[in-house]
């Protein structure tokens, strides 16, 4: 995808997610040529040599110029600025979306100009006929190569990258090898070529990334070179520039890819010329963390795991010994801490917080403790937040807590105390108690409403939480007419009704439980007016206006106040707060 940024009268440049926003929510069908900064010096000298970007310039102006069709628009998107396009930085390759009225319909990975003129003349016929006839447009899957296709394990570490099963088999049976096109190979132009011909003899490109050696990947990816003549100025070729890293898998996979491929690359001067590749099977999961360590962490099993918020209290004798030691362990360990609170419980507030262990022995010592001085609450959050900091606390028991060495109880223990440290919550339905003891915090209820896309929802969410809102809970569910009844009472007896309550239980809603302190007021900032075109006039940068149609189709739907939402998440989610719903 990578292209020279240029003015070119014929395409608008978006540059910021308002502007991707408007631009593939417009009638018509739109055509996306994304590109990155970075490309930039490498893309002035392919496209010297006639590279297919000039081409296609010219063969989208010759398309635009023959169907003399107001409904086509070309525009092209920097990745790196648009948040919609993180996941395409990083790519080399040309790549073209196609937007009709908000819905992703196709795509095209590479420059190949009869494949575009074909899909740009048969995605506009379609989409004119929608617009005439009226229809459902259909939402594109995107695919990216072969190697890349599927993308499903979320790597958690560094690179915030995802796998495709393809690469993750290959990493698992250590069935791979990594191959480097060397900086002046890259800058000069030869890297499709020397990829086709990888392929040509046999290998599969699991994986195909920029990457910018530092001194220390050069002398450690070469290590086993550093004995021979010409080491140092390899060192220098290697760190003049950015290379091209591959992740290579042999198609049959019966020999060791890491021997074939060396092999191949010794074969001819040529080769060692341009490419560079892990010598040894010993050496090829060093390499992977060096050069790709994102995808060397092992992938997630089951669920996904979810952003949780829990949280943690120092109590008073920690907090008078350790407090600031013991945050940065938290933080150290992978918490965000969010806020912080420094109170002094009375025994009143003490009480009401350990309300479920009055009947425990410990209980007499536990309210001494919590009302002898200030103690500090934390509102954390991290993925599986909840189990994640209760297994950084450790044991409960003092006597067992010699024992639970590198966890905080044993790290921050008070010898002569009979209560220990800190305490954090059992389960999220008791960290939402804990927290809203804490944090008072408000909910509301946000349904995103049918024909959305997936994309546009990510989006929505995203802009939530940039706004400081934090998902306390999530479900996909096509809504019943009884539970529309309840929703929209604000619409009932309006002309607009039953076509609300058809549009409602047409298709899945997505539906969200949001907190955050003041959120009733707060969300309207976010959101917008209940009409579209209200909301265009007096929040342009609101949701509604960006994501709504009309006040039926107006993309969201919120709780209007504290008491409606507390019925409305309990329509839908039940009691949050009880610990069978955790």
């Amino acid at each position: 995808m990578a292209r020279r940024r240029q003015e070119i009268a014929l395409q608008a440049e978006l540059e910021t997610q308002e502007e991707w926003n408007d631009a593939i929510n417009k009638e018509g069908l739109t055509v996306i040529d994304i590109y990155q900064h970075w490309a930039g010096p490498f893309v002035d000298v392919y496209q010297s040599y006639g590279g297919p970007c000039k081409a296609l310039e010219a063969k989208f102006r010759a398309i635009k110029n023959t169907l003399g069709d107001p409904l086509l628009a070309f525009v092209v998107a920097k990745a790196d600025t648009i948040d919609s396009l993180e996941k395409f930085r990083g790519r080399c390759e040309p790549c073209f979306l196609f937007y009709a009225s908000g819905v992703l319909v196709d795509s095209c990975i590479g420059a190949n100009a009869p494949e575009l003129q074909r899909k740009i003349t048969g995605g506009l016929e379609q989409e004119k006929k929608i617009l005439k006839e009226g229809g459902q447009r259909t939402e594109h899957r995107m695919e990216l190569a072969p190697e890349e296709e599927d993308e499903e394990d979320e790597v958690e570490a560094g690179a915030n990258r995802k796998r495709s099963p393809s690469i993750v088999n290959a990493v698992a049976s250590h069935q791979y090898t990594l191959a480097v096109i060397r900086p002046d190979a890259y800058a000069n132009g030869k890297t499709n070529e020397i990829v086709d011909k990888i392929k040509h003899h046999g290998f599969r490109v699991l994986l195909q990334q920029e990457h910018q050696l530092t001194e220390h990947d050069a002398r450690q990816f070469h290590r086993q070179k550093m004995n021979e003549a010409g080491y140092e100025e390899q060192i220098v070729h290697m760190t003049n520039g950015p290379s091209v890293v591959l992740l290579l898998q042999k198609t049959d996979a019966k020999e060791s890819t890491v021997e074939q491929f060396r092999e191949l690359v010794h074969s001819e001067e040529a080769w060692k010329e341009n490419v560079d590749c892990t010598q040894s099977p010993d050496h090829v999961q060093q390499d992977l963390m060096l050069l790709l360590p994102g995808i060397a962490q092992k992938p997630q099993s089951g669920r996904e795991k979810q952003i949780e918020r829990t949280l943690a209290i120092i109590r008073p004798t920690a907090f008078k010994l350790h407090k600031d030691a013991i945050i940065k362990k938290i933080h150290d360990s992978g918490f965000e801490v969010t806020r912080t609170a420094e109170v002094h419980l009375t025994q009143a507030q003490a009480e009401q917080f350990y309300s479920d262990k009055k009947n425990e022995p410990y209980f007499h010592d536990l309210m001494h403790e919590m009302t002898s001085g200030p103690s500090t609450a934390l509102y954390i959050t991290k993925k599986d937040g909840v189990q994640a900091f209760r297994t950084l606390l450790g044991p409960t028991e003092k006597n067992r807590i010699k024992e639970a060495a590198g966890t905080l109880r044993n790290e921050f223990d008070i010898v002569d105390a009979k209560i220990n440290s800190l305490h954090g919550a059992r389960t999220q339905a008791e960290a939402n108690r804990n927290l809203q003891f804490f944090f008072p915090e408000e909910r509301i209820l946000v349904i995103l409403k049918p024909n959305l896309t997936d994309q546009q929802k990510t989006e929505i969410v995203e802009a939530f939480r940039k706004a400081h809102f934090f998902v306390m809970a999530r479900k996909t569910e096509k809504l019943t007419p009884e539970q529309v009844a309840q929703l929209e009472k604000s619409h009932h007896g309006k002309d607009h009704y039953e076509e609300l309550v058809h549009y409602m239980t047409s298709g899945p809603s997505e539906l969200l439980v949001l907190v955050k302190e003041h959120a009733s007021k707060s969300w309207q900032d976010v959101v917008g007016p209940e009409e579209p075109a209200k909301a265009s006039e007096t929040a342009p940068h609101s949701l509604r206006a960006m994501y709504g149609k009309d006040l039926v189709h107006n993309a969201i739907d919120v709780s209007p106040d504290v008491q409606h939402a507390k019925n409305d998440i309990h329509l839908i989610f039940g009691d949050l707060d009880k610990d069978e719903h955790a």
